[in-house]
């Protein structure tokens, strides 16, 4: 592959071997080999499966490109928080009741104990 793009990177797979790595950033395997020898591979993790040694694209992309914030949810992706009394939708109860409306009591394993010796 002459050029190495951010997609065709992330199309790897979650790791990737040595000699790939050596060709995306343009350096001779030996050489990189060798710097994981010597401990002084600092640019990704290195895992290695018996004698196989591989590389996280993941790191790698962080390396290249440096590391993106996730997305910040907008208000309607939030997900709600659910009430601790639930009603399935009844002419008697309507689905959203406060306990206190409901009758509903809070069970032992619901509730918030302090630690000891806290």
């Amino acid at each position: 592959m002459s050029a190495w793009t951010r997609e065709a990177i992330e199309a790897l797979g979650p790791v990737t071997d040595v000699p790939t790595v050596a060709a995306i950033l343009g350096v001779n395997k030996d050489t990189v080999y060798a710097a994981i020898r010597r401990g002084e591979w600092t640019a990704t993790r290195v895992l290695s499966l018996g004698r196989k040694i591989k590389i996280p694209t993941r790191d790698l992309i962080a390396t290249l490109y440096g590391v993106e914030a996730p997305p910040v949810p907008t208000y309607q992706e939030i997900p709600a928080v659910p009430h601790q009394c639930q009603h399935p939708a009844s002419p008697q109860v309507k689905a959203m009741q406060s306990q206190s409306q409901c009758g509903c009591r809070v069970d032992g394993a619901a509730a918030i104990y302090p630690l000891r010796g806290a």
